[in-house]
């Protein structure tokens, strides 16, 4: 997917803007949105001290693409997230500094599970701040060796976790019954939120990939860490510690 957008290249960003379908390329593809929507063709995410015009002319040109298509379904009511792993959620919710939410049940039990959720996620006081998962996936059955603080009669329950600075660990803040209703749940998020958002200190991307080469930490991703700038078919790996098998700031 990757390489289709980019022109057979394989690098860590890639931006084009598709129909709902998911079909239909209605933009330019770049690594950024700005060298899609952009007359520009240069490198680089937009003119230096631009002042803030590439992130107008984005938000514009988004603007016109969504005006031609009429929005179907409830967004107060949307498809609530469930990552390919427990370890793939726990990872990039420390990524994105955000909350888990994560539920751990029978599989006959998660669609009414979601349905309630849905109405949770969608609320304005909560979309956007919080990853959600499901257990069920391969590795899943070896999730609390990853986290501290699960109560002993958690079979089934409902989990918000704060993920570790990389990670690979987390903490449970909260831990409800598989039952609780919507506002109960969504008042356990808020509250967990409010003093994680005290405690929780903005990473500085380069002191945090600097601690984690000196730590050795390495997280083992699906995809190849690196990219093909010359676009032969083989990841550069080049500098910055991306070695394949080796500890880097990922």
């Amino acid at each position: 997917m990757v390489r289709s957008l980019l022109q057979g290249r394989f690098e860590n960003t890639a931006f084009c803007l598709l129909s709902p379908d998911g079909k239909q390329r209605l933009s330019r593809s770049g690594r950024s949105p700005w060298m899609a929507f952009s007359r520009r063709r240069g490198p680089g995410p937009g003119p230096r001290g631009d002042t803030g015009e590439s992130e107008k002319l984005t938000v514009a040109e988004m603007e016109k693409v969504a005006k031609r298509y009429t929005p179907k379904g409830d967004p107060k009511s949307p498809v609530v997230q469930n990552f390919h792993s427990f370890r793939q959620a726990l990872n990039v919710a420390s990524g994105d500094q955000r909350l888990l939410l994560f539920v751990s049940a029978p599989e006959g039990n998660q669609e009414e599970i979601q349905k309630t959720l849905s109405s949770v996620m969608g609320d304005r006081k909560i979309v956007g701040r919080f990853h959600a998962d499901f257990i069920g996936k391969k590795g899943d059955e070896n999730w609390q060796e990853a986290v501290s603080g699960v109560r002993s009669t958690a079979n089934s329950a409902i989990f918000v976790i704060q993920s570790g600075t990389f990670g690979q660990k987390g903490t449970v803040l909260k831990q409800l019954s598989v039952d609780a209703d919507a506002e109960e749940i969504k008042a356990a998020l808020l509250s967990a939120n409010e003093s994680f958002a005290k405690k929780e200190k903005r990473k500085v991307y380069s002191t945090h990939v600097a601690d984690g080469r000196r730590k050795q930490i390495y997280f083992e991703g699906g995809v190849e860490y690196g990219e093909d700038r010359d676009g032969d078919g083989k990841i550069d790996h080049r500098g910055g510690g991306r070695r394949p098998g080796g500890p880097g700031g990922r």
